[in-house]
């Protein structure tokens, strides 16, 4: 695999963008551990750098189709270019539209999702939220701009205080979090703690609770 990934950065270095080596290196084996038949979005295109990452890991995976969302995705040169020069263009599915309105569009399950469109807290909040009802048990999400206030204040809003997802992985300014492979049903006692019937996985909801309002509390500007 050191060759392929290799190759790819040697293909992606051409393209402009600010991810990193590592973070393409992060993106193509993300792509390549897809399982046969799903489906990866890309939330933000641009020029293709991490587009490429992508398809050329589900190429050396499953060979799984990557639907890049942008609404410049069919009209941008620069993007269509780049696919073509490095051959990905069967892979890659440009969707010119906007993520909301893709994701009122969409019919399938995701089982990696890539955002790199938004450094605004409200708008990755939203963007997460619109397609969270999609993704698979076991997908994987990606985030960018984890540098920035706003994606960061997502992660620890509604990732690090969340029963269903959880941080798996990051590096540079991605993080990555795993939505729990198990459909949750839980049995709560007295005390506050939650068995899952299926699973047997163990919160403290107690704990949730006030670790959520800690940093609520934190957050909240003051008057």
């Amino acid at each position: 695999m050191a060759d392929g990934i290799e190759e790819v950065r040697k293909l992606a270095s051409q393209i402009d963008g600010w991810l990193s080596d590592s973070e393409g290196e992060l993106l193509y084996k993300l792509a390549k551990d897809v399982p046969g038949g799903q489906a990866i979005v890309e939330l933000g295109g641009w020029h293709g750098k991490a587009t490429v990452w992508l398809a050329k890991g589900t190429e050396a995976g499953q060979q799984n189709k990557v639907y890049s969302i942008d609404p410049r995705a069919e009209t941008d040169s620069a993007f269509l270019s780049n696919l073509a020069k490095v051959g990905v263009q069967a892979t890659v599915i440009p969707l010119a539209t906007t993520w909301d309105e893709a994701a009122k569009r969409w019919r399938g399950k995701v089982d990696l999702l890539w955002m790199d469109a938004f450094q605004d807290y409200e708008d990755v909040t939203q963007a997460f939220l619109s397609w969270q009802r999609y993704l698979l048990p076991g997908a994987m999400v990606a985030v960018s701009h984890c540098d920035q206030p706003g994606p960061a204040r997502f992660v620890e809003e509604h990732i690090k205080h969340s029963t269903d997802f959880a941080v798996v992985q990051s590096v540079d300014r991605i993080v990555v979090m795993e939505k729990d492979k198990c459909r949750h049903y839980w049995s709560v006692d007295s005390t506050d703690i939650g068995v899952c019937k299926y699973c047997g996985k163990k919160t403290d909801f107690k704990k949730l609770t006030r670790d959520f309002n800690k940093w609520l509390g934190q957050s909240l500007p003051l008057k």
